[in-house]
């Protein structure tokens, strides 16, 4: 299966050799590394491994056991046509605190993609804080080093802001307090283009808050 896009094309691979535009060789799923064969030199790219060819970025994935290459194009139109991000201007009201509830070692929850497919993932816990009066438990999921990462959708969203957006927090104190700053609040990688595989927000994210912090738009030239 490949999914085109002027930016990039995202070819999920098998054990059968595919023709890539615009690669050389050909590409297959070796042990679950994207590999291709006809080659001047060896290409092997384990998921989250890349490598550079011409003017090309070859980056390895993988999702539900199917391994893809995404090659990137740094001169797609919908890169370089690419002005800057709308964002709303700083406020301190919009910085908080909050307290992270620990979920078990084994918690999951179902997780809905952009793209129509859902998975279980691993929950870090629930950040316990108040917007605007309001009480509010955002359910978060772990990342490096510690800190969590938030995806949320507000009362801005479809008006002054652009789909969902994501929220990564520091590492929380000892006793569970962690910095919530929503003037960080960013865009996701879907906001750019239509074929970035991300996590829709869970219900508990869903906020009647409209939150004016942090990015809002993609803006592009005409």
């Amino acid at each position: 299966m490949t999914t085109t896009t002027s930016t990039w094309t995202d070819d999920w691979l098998s054990d059968v050799p595919l023709v890539i535009d615009g690669l050389r060789g050909r590409w297959f799923d070796r042990d679950g590394r994207a590999t291709a064969i006809d080659v001047d030199r060896p290409f092997v790219l384990a998921p989250g491994e890349e490598t550079v060819s011409g003017d090309l970025l070859m980056r390895a994935l993988a999702r539900d056991g199917v391994v893809a290459l995404r090659v990137l194009d740094p001169n797609a139109a919908t890169r370089v046509s690419l002005t800057g991000i709308d964002t709303f201007a700083p406020d301190e009201r919009w910085v908080v605190t909050g307290r992270l509830e620990t979920a078990p070692d084994d918690a999951t929850i179902g997780i809905d993609h952009v793209d129509g497919s859902r998975s279980d993932d691993r929950v870090a816990g629930v950040v316990r804080l108040e917007l605007d009066g309001h009480a509010i438990g955002l359910v978060a999921f772990p990342a490096p080093s510690g800190r969590l990462q938030v995806t949320f959708a507000d009362a801005t969203n479809g008006g002054t802001t652009q789909q969902f957006r994501f929220l990564t927090l520091p590492a929380p104190d000892a006793d569970g307090t962690v910095a919530v700053d929503l003037n960080r609040a960013y865009l996701p990688p879907c906001a750019f283009t239509d074929h970035y595989l991300c996590p829709i927000p869970p219900p508990e994210n869903c906020l009647r808050v409209a939150v004016t912090a942090g990015e809002a738009f993609v803006s592009r030239r005409a």
